[in-house]
């Protein structure tokens, strides 16, 4: 069963964020994710039979992989270690079949990522569904990610499948003539969910738009962060009464007052549980999704902090601001640093 208490959203890390649109995105996905609803989608290229971040020519496999290779070199904890080499796996069927001239247009690959185990930095569930799609001629593989709150058994049951590793190394072929969204709904018929048409309704409201403002303009404020959950729910809710003829107070469309902004500031938040995972208010906790969020570190004043030793070829990640005179892996004295 998902958790009472939900992962949260960890306020701090948006503190010294300077740009303000990725600071809106993350708010963004953060709701969705609370919603239950569509958490993203993003656009895969085809070129020389791999899958490539629109705008790139490199393989995104390359990405995965590297970015397994710098978190484990980071890390010391070897807990997530399977679930990071099983990534690469699972990534590595998608890319092939779904880069294939002879794969069928609207061929379906879905990717199962529960949550780690105990001392996992991973501890988002959800769920990939990759979609062979074609505009203007030219192929593309549009990825489509939603929350879960299935345990390893339930998926299990539910897609008549065994996973004797990591489910991340098994995906699956679904049918081609349903959309995400029907296969979605497939893994989520014992629970309520919101459909991308309402969170968009939701999300471009005055008043939400309001509190994301406001908070851009304060990141890291955790009554800010909270006054921005409360609007959403309250939104969400008082569509439900007045879909039951009850009597509600709507302020979607419009900026709040004074006494409404800090009720929204106060208000107890929700805590999203259930067979789903939402999640509640400002805390510290925040987990990635994938090893290719570490793929790219920061550049220093030395540029790229990343790099492969031309003897060993395994990469090498630099402590910020500073050279290295030796491989970390081989010792060579031929890195490029």
């Amino acid at each position: 069963m998902a958790k009472t208490e939900l992962l949260q959203y960890d306020v701090r890390h948006d503190r010294q964020e300077k740009d303000v649109q990725f600071l809106a995105k993350q708010l963004e996905t953060h709701l969705k994710e609370r919603f239950n609803v569509l958490v993203s989608t993003v656009e895969y290229g085809i070129k020389d039979r791999h899958l490539v971040r629109q705008g790139t020519t490199e393989p995104f496999i390359k990405s995965i992989k590297k970015g397994r290779d710098i978190i484990q070199a980071l890390s010391p904890n070897k807990i997530d270690f399977e679930r990071e080499n099983a990534e690469v796996i699972g990534f590595e069927k998608i890319d092939s079949f779904l880069s294939d001239p002879e794969t069928p247009l609207n061929s379906k690959m879905l990717s199962i990522s529960p949550e780690g185990g105990e001392g996992s930095k991973y501890q988002h569930n959800f769920y990939d569904i990759f979609t062979l799609k074609e505009k203007n001629g030219e192929r593309y593989v549009e990825l489509s990610r939603y929350s879960s709150g299935l345990t390893h058994g339930e998926y299990a049951k539910r897609l008549g499948q065994n996973f004797k590793n990591p489910p991340q190394a098994n995906p699956i072929k679904a049918p081609t003539e349903l959309n995400s969204e029907e296969v979605h709904k497939i893994l989520h018929t014992e629970h309520d969910y919101m459909s991308s048409f309402d969170f968009e309704r939701i999300w471009t409201s005055s008043l939400v738009q309001y509190c994301v403002e406001r908070y851009r303009l304060n990141p890291g404020e955790p009554r800010l962060f909270n006054a921005l959950l409360n609007a959403a729910d309250e939104i969400w809710e008082n569509k439900n009464r007045k879909s039951l003829g009850q009597k509600y107070e709507d302020f979607a469309d419009r900026i709040p007052s004074y006494k409404e902004a800090k009720y929204l500031e106060e208000k107890r938040v929700r805590q999203a549980g259930g067979q789903c995972p939402g999640k509640s208010g400002a805390d510290i906790n925040n987990s990635p999704f994938s090893v290719s969020e570490f793929a790219n570190l920061g550049n220093d004043k030395y540029g790229e902090r990343t790099f492969e030793c031309p003897e060993c070829g395994k990469t090498n990640i630099r402590p910020k601001d500073e050279l290295l005179k030796n491989c970390q892996h081989c010792n060579s004295s031929k890195v490029a640093c």
